[in-house]
């Protein structure tokens, strides 16, 4: 013992300097002496710890370490190459040991000699490794060519799929799992390359594995020389399958797309979000006029100069809302051409998402619609033309039936008193009255012919200066007839100098469906009164027809008053159709119409009229 001791004072400079975590312990498990490395890797900051108990200096360890040691103080030895602990302060470590007892002079124990290290950060660096290798699904390998024997990770007979414990046998096992073919020669020519003249690879090549499936790898390999001679050759091997299936089948879909596009003179573009990088191919150069070999700036800036001024903001606008999620990524904008003339493009937009959701880059396709464009335009003008001339018929048979209904009634009328007449003068009046009428019906046609040769497309080339006096009072006689027998009264405060740029025929359909109208709709307990005023107002003739009838409930009809099939009195020959008519007619020749309307008071109308 006195031995061992004055051993460990002789040394004891040497222990504390040595290069390894070693301490020495006594029988009680207390500190003879310790190397500053065994310090500094257990994090023990006490300045002496001789003489202290190992529990006492290290008290989160855990008791299973005490077991271990008791064992070691029987004269036994123990050696581990790393185990994990869960500590009493909840750590997690690793430790690596070799402990030996010493004996004393007589043959007993008298304590242990410790090489303990802490190996926590290689372990978790090494369980990283591992668990990168398993989620990027990479092993490596290496074959010795002194003895020609391989080794492979478990990685790489988990991807293989071969049992745990395969290794290769020989040099020509390791190339029997590549796919038979140009996949296998391209890894044996890959390997005669690097051993011969030390070229690296990094080949994507498809292999058979121990299940007889198909699967895409990537396989690196470089070659070890030793005096010039290659003495080993290693590398990696991983599964690329599951995104290069994928990659393959979009490569053959695009070459199908390119080609389909190439046909269909559609053009097509990407746009690096990050970079700003944009690549056109020759279609969309040709139909945005830009030309591919001289264009200077960015192919963005180049673009949106040939936009159409109008278009810029709008596209623009459209673009940012796509890339913010809203729209659906089709946008139509207009070219610019040299020589004024206009290419309409419609654009096809799609933005890619990396894996964490982020926007990276947009693709598009362009194509040419102008024909489409200008058909469309021509179709929308049938379409207008179309519903004009609907309107100008709607016109035409309303005129049919009311304004010439009229002129029959009157005539019908004439026609019964001239025959009941007996007295010469007054027959002479009736039959002047009779001639009167007739040259009216006569008129009246003369216009319906008229505007069965215009349509809505050139009526204007039919607006004529009437004297809106002479008109008024042309309608008003041609019914007075029906004034005679409602007893109706006409006041007139018309300027006789003033004449309005109408169609005759719509202007004598417009006054005679007023007329009519506040005659036939008269109250029952007054005799009709109706009051015609004009005004110049801007230019324009602003005629007021005022009448004392029934009137009309505004708050209830207000709204649809000029509406289709739309009556508010319970005559049995409303129709509905008169002051729709009357509305669109004087619209048709640029002028407006309002009402005012109060039940049992009257309905005053207002119309504007164009005056050149």
């Amino acid at each position: 013992m006195g031995s061992f001791f004055s051993q460990i004072k002789v040394n004891e400079s040497l222990i504390r300097d040595a290069p390894i975590p070693v301490a020495t312990l006594n029988s009680e498990c207390e500190f003879l002496s310790s190397s500053r490395m065994f310090l500094k890797e257990h994090g023990i900051t006490i300045e002496n710890i001789i003489d202290k108990n190992f529990f006492d200096v290290l008290p989160s360890f855990p008791p299973a370490f005490k077991e271990i040691l008791d064992r070691c103080l029987l004269g036994n030895s123990c050696q581990n190459e790393g185990k994990k602990y869960l500590l009493q302060d909840g750590r997690n470590v690793w430790l690596k040991w070799k402990i030996n007892p010493w004996t004393k002079e007589d043959g007993s124990v008298g304590g242990l000699v410790i090489v303990l290290e802490n190996i926590t950060d290689h372990k978790n660096i090494d369980e990283l490794v591992k668990e990168a290798q398993e989620v990027a699904r990479t092993g490596g390998w290496q074959l010795n060519l002194l003895t020609y024997k391989a080794q492979w990770t478990k990685m790489v007979n988990i991807i293989h799929e071969m049992p745990l414990d395969y290794v290769p046998q020989t040099f020509d096992e390791c190339f029997v799992h590549f796919k038979e073919g140009r996949h296998r020669d391209l890894i044996l020519k890959a390997t005669h390359e690097a051993i011969e003249n030390g070229t690296p690879w990094d080949e994507e090549v498809i292999m058979i594995t121990g299940t007889g499936k198909e699967l895409w790898i990537r396989t690196k390999g470089r070659a070890e020389f030793v005096d010039g001679k290659c003495v080993r050759i290693y590398g990696i091997c991983q599964d690329i399958d599951p995104y290069k299936r994928p990659q393959l089948a979009y490569r053959e879909a695009a070459e199908k797309l390119k080609s389909a596009i190439s046909a269909s003179n559609v053009g097509t573009w990407e746009y690096d979000l990050n970079t700003g990088h944009t690549i056109w191919d020759d279609i969309n150069f040709e139909l945005h006029d830009i030309d591919k070999e001289n264009y200077t700036g960015s192919l963005y800036r180049n673009w949106k100069k040939s936009l159409h001024p109008d278009d810029i903001k709008r596209v623009h606008n459209e673009v940012v809302s796509y890339y913010n999620g809203n729209g659906s990524g089709v946008l139509e904008y207009r070219v610019l051409l040299p020589n004024n003339s206009v290419r309409n493009i419609k654009a096809s937009v799609t933005i890619l998402t990396g894996p964490k959701n982020n926007k990276f880059r947009a693709l598009g396709i362009c194509q040419d619609i102008t024909n489409e464009k200008n058909t469309e335009i021509k179709l929308k003008k049938f379409a207008e033309i179309t519903g004009e001339q609907n309107n100008s018929l709607t016109n035409f048979a309303h005129m049919v039936s009311h304004d010439l209904r009229s002129h029959s009634t009157n005539l019908s009328v004439l026609t019964s008193l001239i025959e009941d007449e007996k007295d010469p003068e007054e027959r002479k009046q009736i039959l002047e009255m009779l001639k009167s009428a007739t040259n009216s019906l006569n008129s009246t046609v003369y216009n319906l012919n008229e505007v069965v040769q215009s349509t809505d497309t050139n009526i204007q080339s039919k607006l004529t200066q009437i004297n809106i006096l002479k008109a008024i009072t042309t309608v008003q006689n041609n019914i007075g007839t029906l004034f005679q027998e409602k007893k109706g009264i006409c006041m007139l405060d018309v300027d006789p100098d003033y004449s309005v740029h109408v169609v005759p025929a719509y202007l004598d359909s417009v006054l005679l469906n007023l007329f009519t109208n506040s005659l036939k709709y008269c109250a029952t307990t007054r005799s009709p009164i109706i009051k015609i005023c004009t005004t110049l107002i801007d230019k324009k003739v602003q005629l007021t027809f005022e009448d004392n009838g029934k009137g009309i409930d505004m708050a209830k009809f207000g709204k649809n008053i000029f509406g289709m099939n739309k009556t508010f009195h319970r005559n049995k020959d409303a129709r509905g159709v008169g002051l729709y008519i009357t509305k669109n007619q004087i619209e048709a020749m640029g002028g407006t119409i309002t009402v005012t309307s109060e039940v049992n008071v009257g309905t005053k109308f207002t119309i504007n009229f164009q005056t050149i």
